[in-house]
């Protein structure tokens, strides 16, 4: 995937100043966060569509990010050594296979629980307790920023409006109720999983986008404290192979099998 390069506290399109605040606030009003591993650039060119309309194709411009090379560096190289995420590497590598095979409910239903069972793990890990999922996401991010803050890891002011923004979408849209679900692509882990949302009501590759990009941020968590990269893998010769079986799997999804 792209080099993860956190943003700059102030960052400039045209002749404007913005802050990393104002990622925050702008990705969250579209039902997205500040991902982890993804290229500054490009991150500043969703901002630029986003700002010029909030009716932009999000699943468009997230699909350069979640694309076959990418995705097979973190299917190789990235879930399967960080700790908590490496017992769900099996699942998350299916998933990914069913998204290029346009399995896109198989896909998403396949990543929510990971993304549950991973913070309620990692959570634990850090003496958290807490009954509800969404109370699990809001003690885990305060944890995990006032750690960042007290003990200045990293370039703080660029992860902790990461952090948030991730927060404000795990708890209002993720986890939310299913029936004010505020987007039309539903990415929301009660009407998925309890059967709330029918084939039509989501099955989309923004729900895949939005599910695996929330396993990239407890990857991001768990690396803050553990040995482990802030920088996306590189592409290697096995991820090379995978990538190109991906790129199978996508061109079987486009055969034509009811004539």
């Amino acid at each position: 995937m792209t080099a993860y390069c956190c943003l700059d506290s102030v960052s400039r399109i045209g002749k404007m100043e913005i802050s990393v605040d104002y990622y925050r606030e702008v990705f969250n009003r579209v039902g997205w966060f500040i991902p982890p591993y993804v290229r500054y650039g490009y991150l500043m060119d969703i901002l630029k569509e986003v700002n010029q309309s909030e009716d932009s194709n999000l699943e468009n411009l997230l699909c350069h990010i979640y694309n076959e090379d990418n995705l097979a560096a973190m299917v190789v190289d990235r879930y399967p050594i960080v700790p908590f995420i490496s017992e769900y590497s099996e699942i998350i590598s299916e998933s990914v296979k069913a998204h290029f095979l346009g399995l896109h409910h198989i896909a998403t239903s396949g990543l929510i629980p990971v993304v549950e069972g991973a913070a309620r793990n990692i959570a634990e890990s850090k003496g958290i307790k807490a009954d509800y999922i969404k109370q699990v996401f809001i003690q885990l991010i305060d944890h995990t920023q006032n750690d960042v803050v007290d003990n200045q890891l990293g370039m703080v002011s660029e992860i902790v409006p990461m952090l948030e923004s991730f927060q404000n979408f795990a708890t209002k849209n993720l986890y939310a109720n299913s029936k004010s679900y505020p987007f039309r692509d539903n990415t929301n882990r009660h009407g998925i999983l309890h059967g709330a949302y029918s084939d039509e009501d989501y099955g989309s590759p923004l729900n895949f986008y939005k599910a695996i990009s929330a396993i990239d941020v407890l990857c991001f968590i768990v690396s803050i404290r553990a040995p482990i990269s802030f920088f996306a893998p590189d592409v290697t010769h096995k991820s090379e192979r995978l990538s190109k079986m991906y790129r199978l799997l996508k061109s079987l999804d486009k055969v034509e099998i009811y004539g």
